[in-house]
């Protein structure tokens, strides 16, 4: 009701036109004042302060508003900078990491710990271990504050199994990388090393759920960055 009632104060109804539109004759005066081009200054005028200069090619007939929609077609289709370029390729390899690291982890999760090698189970170990310490210094590379907190959170999580990792050869360094001893490691007994390994509870199954966690950030930031949207068409979040 309301937008009719503006509809017809500006534009006139069918009814209006003898009772005092804004475009009405009663309210318009003379059509000389359009003749004279009265509304088209009030218009330039109008446009320059919205964008300040609008005759940037001599051509007074030529208004450029903000956020217009040949402005953004203009700003999607320029080159992404050296800098947008260089965030994307470090998101990308933390993405990359971040899917070695589940796959690593869920492969070592899936050993028959009875009835695989040590050798095996050393080599599945050493797998997460350096998957691990790769995707922390591909993070180190992005300023990106919700990736970097689910790193710190995984680092934290480790940190909290450093004793037990201890019994098995796997010891964390001040910058949270990990290095693994594989003589101690085979040494150690199987049921701490089932402990630590095996299962969705296990430090190992933790950190393959921050493994996936991390993959979606990066890939949502990076299809911010190239201007796509992060909701479906029903306005879900994807």
């Amino acid at each position: 009701m309301i937008n009719n009632m503006m509809a017809d104060a500006l534009f006139g109804s069918s009814n209006s036109y003898g009772g005092g539109s804004f475009l009405s004759a009663s309210n318009f005066g003379d059509l000389s004042l359009i003749k004279s081009g009265v509304y088209k200054k009030m218009l330039r005028s109008y446009s320059e302060k919205v964008v300040g200069d609008s005759s940037d090619s001599g051509s007074k007939d030529k208004y450029v508003f903000k956020n217009s929609v040949s402005e953004k077609m203009e700003q999607l289709s320029k080159p992404k900078s050296t800098t947008e370029n260089s965030d994307n390729k470090a998101l990308s390899t933390i993405k990359s990491d971040s899917n070695n690291l589940e796959k690593a982890a869920n492969e070592l999760m899936g050993k028959d710990f009875d009835a695989s090698t040590r050798d095996e189970l050393y080599t599945a170990a050493k797998s997460f271990v350096t998957s691990y310490n790769s995707l922390l210094t591909s993070s180190a590379k992005t300023d990106n504050v919700s990736l970097s907190k689910s790193v710190t959170w995984m680092k934290n999580d480790v940190k909290a199994h450093e004793k037990m990792l201890g019994k098995i050869g796997i010891t964390i360094g001040k910058d949270g990388a990990l290095s693994i001893d594989e003589e101690k490691f085979k040494a150690a007994k199987l049921s701490d090393i089932r402990t630590e390994m095996s299962g969705s509870a296990s430090i190992v199954g933790k950190t393959a759920q921050r493994a996936t966690g991390l993959y979606n950030l990066a890939a949502n930031q990076i299809s911010t960055n190239i201007g796509n949207s992060l909701y479906t068409s029903s306005g879900i979040y994807k």
